[in-house]
Protein backbone atom coordinates (compact mmCIF):
# COMPACT_ATOMS: atom_id res chain seq x y z
CA UNK A 1 0.00 0.00 0.00
CA UNK A 2 2.90 2.34 0.66
CA UNK A 3 3.82 2.33 -3.04
CA UNK A 4 0.24 3.19 -4.05
CA UNK A 5 0.18 6.06 -1.57
CA UNK A 6 3.48 7.43 -2.88
CA UNK A 7 2.30 7.28 -6.50
CA UNK A 8 -0.99 8.92 -5.54
CA UNK A 9 0.88 11.70 -3.73
CA UNK A 10 2.65 12.38 -7.05
CA UNK A 11 -0.75 13.27 -8.54
CA UNK A 12 -1.56 9.94 -10.16
CA UNK A 13 -4.96 8.27 -9.87
CA UNK A 14 -5.00 4.71 -8.56
CA UNK A 15 -7.92 2.38 -9.30
CA UNK A 16 -7.91 -0.51 -6.85
CA UNK A 17 -10.58 -3.18 -6.70
CA UNK A 18 -10.86 -5.06 -3.43
CA UNK A 19 -13.22 -6.76 -1.02
CA UNK A 20 -10.84 -6.05 1.87
CA UNK A 21 -12.25 -3.24 4.03
CA UNK A 22 -8.84 -2.50 5.58
CA UNK A 23 -7.31 -1.84 2.17
CA UNK A 24 -10.39 0.10 1.06
CA UNK A 25 -9.99 2.39 4.07
CA UNK A 26 -7.05 4.08 2.29
CA UNK A 27 -9.36 5.36 -0.46
CA UNK A 28 -10.92 8.80 -0.68
CA UNK A 29 -13.66 7.57 -2.99
CA UNK A 30 -15.71 4.36 -2.95
CA UNK A 31 -17.80 2.97 -5.80
CA UNK A 32 -19.96 -0.03 -4.91
CA UNK A 33 -20.71 -2.28 -7.87
CA UNK A 34 -23.03 -5.29 -7.96
CA UNK A 35 -23.77 -7.39 -11.03
CA UNK A 36 -21.95 -4.86 -13.22
CA UNK A 37 -24.03 -1.90 -12.04
CA UNK A 38 -23.00 1.01 -9.84
CA UNK A 39 -25.08 0.91 -6.67
CA UNK A 40 -23.45 3.72 -4.73
CA UNK A 41 -20.65 6.26 -4.96
CA UNK A 42 -19.15 7.89 -1.88
CA UNK A 43 -16.46 10.52 -1.50
CA UNK A 44 -14.52 10.67 1.75
CA UNK A 45 -13.40 14.17 2.80
CA UNK A 46 -10.66 14.86 5.30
Amino acid sequence: MELFLEVNDMGKTIVLITHDKEIASYADRFVTIQDGRILKEERIHD
